[in-house]
């Protein structure tokens, strides 16, 4: 008999979160798990999953999201909720009162988070009881579990994010018509930045690191790819540096390998970051990256091997960085093949392996 796996999200919008449900639906042999995801509010540019999927349609903080969650598990027969981000957890561990399916809560990094938070963290450690094992993405996320919500450490498993091996292939996209696209000329010098505009991510760092740049040499063009709540900020930024014709705003794009391919390194300038996706995903294009010392950056970047870590978090040293790279071919050549390598492992075999036997131990 197949196992019946419920994935409750927040939302199915894109980001790291709503992708890792993604690749793990779509992977999971579906001769022996039956996926079906829940997503508890609408999102207008919601990713299209191959899944059975429910829109609960609901807001924020409506309360009766908890007797939606609950009556969906007893009609769907469910035997195990996996819960994704911290509205959901939150939910489904109240929702544990009033029906039997065992509960998966899975860190990817909202325990990390300023404001709401604590609110979380607290919560958190009054109902971490009802779980039956927490899965988090990084030894980063493991330990602030552990630490900030109390979770004892042998209930925690680590699975790390993967990639979607068949859509980042360099190989498939055109780097000139990437770059046509982004009006950037065969000698410039491409810097890109992937992720969601928000402040915990730190666009504004490579924006502030860009007008150091090409007050030096014209040869930079900066492009970030995203969108959030910090984007007319960055607009802004960017005016009043006068970067207006040096840093390109993408926006949102679905399939981001498309753009990736235009870039000559990446940075990940994050504040905070459980796991850190999009450096893998960069690995994984063969793009060299420079990224922050932050939480789970540090298990996927090597100095100088896979990358260059940023010993100080600050617009100097990524610019610094960003010098060095375009300087030193030698160097480029050499993070680009081993973080190739390095990226195999994310490739989803090991991850779909671990989750298979953790569903299946649950309920023997």
């Amino acid at each position: 008999m197949k196992i019946r796996v419920l994935h409750v999200i927040d939302h199915l919008g894109y980001g790291g979160a709503p992708v890792a449900v993604k690749n793990i639906v779509e992977r999971m042999p579906r001769d022996r798990i039956e996926s079906i995801v829940c997503s508890l509010r609408t999102n207008p540019n919601a990713m299209p999953i191959d899944a059975q999927l429910i829109n609960l349609g609901y807001h924020k903080y409506n309360p009766f999201v908890v007797a939606a969650v609950v009556r969906l598990c007893r009609e769907r027969k469910i035997d195990i909720i996996h819960a994704h981000l911290q509205k959901s957890v939150i939910v489904c561990l109240l929702a544990k009162s009033f029906c039997d399916a065992k509960i998966i809560i899975h860190e990817h990094g909202p325990i990390f988070r300023g404001g709401t938070g604590c609110l979380y963290r607290l919560a958190l450690r009054a109902l971490r009881s009802r779980a039956a094992l927490a899965v988090a993405n990084s030894q980063a996320a493991k330990t602030a579990l552990s630490q900030a919500a109390g979770f004892d450490k042998g209930s925690i498993c680590i699975v790390s994010n993967f990639v979607d091996f068949a859509r980042f292939d360099r190989t498939l996209y055109s780097r000139d018509k990437a770059r046509e696209a982004l009006g950037i000329a065969e000698g410039d010098t491409a810097v890109g930045f992937v992720g969601r505009l928000d402040p915990c991510k730190g666009a504004d760092m490579l924006v502030h690191a860009a007008a150091i740049l090409c007050k030096k040499s014209d040869r930079y063009r900066f492009v970030i790819v995203g969108e959030g709540s910090q984007r007319c900020e960055l607009e802004h930024l960017v005016l009043r540096s006068g970067l207006d014709k040096k840093v390109i705003f993408a926006g949102l794009c679905k399939n981001p390998a498309e753009t990736m391919v235009a870039f000559d390194m990446a940075v990940v300038p994050s504040r905070r970051e459980a796991f850190g996706i999009a450096a893998v995903e960069f690995m994984r294009m063969n793009i060299p990256v420079i990224a922050s010392s932050a939480g789970g950056l540090l298990e996927i970047i090597q100095h100088e091997k896979t990358g260059l870590l940023l010993n100080e978090l600050s617009p100097d040293r990524i610019a610094e960085a960003i010098e060095r790279l375009a300087r030193d071919d030698a160097l480029r050549q050499k993070l680009t093949r081993e973080a190739e390598i390095f990226s195999r492992k994310f490739d989803g075999r090991e991850q779909i392996g671990q989750l298979l036997e953790i569903y299946e131990k649950l309920c023997r």
